[in-house]
């Protein structure tokens, strides 16, 4: 009888995960109902899977404490507010971060540097120099685990990328950001206020088939793996339909 960590790789490597792939991870430990691993195992258990010949990505997102109000953000030192797996992962090593202060991601792999690096030259928190977008490049998978399918921030930059109206800059703010050395750069960034709007990410079930969204179990569970690539192309025909399909509007 397999151990819990074999069983969990195996089922990573089922859903088709494997060897050399990018995965942004979107999670919710507790959903997954594991008895003997921890944190750390679920994310060894994806290293193992994927291998330094691949990426694992996590969103270590800050916006509960980093905004217009508190605009300071420390690499090192501002925590994730999305989830124990995020804010674990971004502090184990070999995983570098990225210097954006709101829509951070954590990477581990080969191409780490390439896919964080510049993050800190866009203008808004997801655009062409974020690892939402550099990713495309690697032909990375999303894999919304345990959580649903409406926590998905890559949507954010398919909806910038798609220049909607409820996404134009509400908010002009001079950020304070702190990289690993704790040197200092004041960033200018653009912001919109979503504060009117349900997201209502969990629409794409609706415009993608398999295997480009797969409906997969790890443990039980309900989680999904999808192509971003092919994500990008069908939610941005939807959207030159439909501007307002992935929101609608609190009345």
């Amino acid at each position: 009888m397999k151990n819990e960590f074999d069983f969990i790789k195996s089922r990573l490597e089922a859903s088709g995960i494997t060897k050399g792939m990018t995965i942004l991870v979107h999670s919710s430990f507790k959903s997954l109902n594991l008895k003997t691993l921890g944190p750390i195992d679920l994310i060894n258990a994806l290293q193992e899977v994927i291998t330094e010949e691949g990426n694992l990505l996590f969103p270590t997102l800050t916006y509960k404490t980093v905004n217009k109000d508190n605009p300071v953000y420390s690499v090192k030192d501002t925590p994730s507010c999305v989830g124990i797996l995020p804010e674990i992962f971004r502090k184990m090593p070999g995983v570098v971060r990225s210097l954006n202060p709101i829509h951070s991601v954590a990477a581990w792999g080969k191409n780490k540097f390439d896919l964080t690096e510049t993050h800190l030259n866009d203008s808004i928190t997801l655009g062409i120099n974020s690892p939402f977008y550099k990713m495309l490049k690697y032909d990375a998978k999303i894999l919304m685990l345990g959580c649903g399918l409406k926590p998905n921030t890559f949507m954010h930059l398919v909806e910038n990328l798609n220049n909607l109206e409820y996404r134009k800059t509400v908010n002009i703010v001079n950020f304070k950001i702190y990289d690993y050395d704790n040197k200092l750069t004041i960033k200018e960034l653009h912001l919109p206020d979503m504060s009117n709007y349900y997201q209502m990410y969990d629409r794409v079930i609706n415009i993608l088939d398999e295997p480009d969204l797969q409906v997969i179990s790890i443990n039980d569970e309900v989680s999904y793996l999808i192509d971003a690539n092919k994500l990008l192309i069908k939610a941005s025909e939807v959207l030159k339909e439909n501007p307002m399909y992935f929101v609608e509007k609190i009345k």
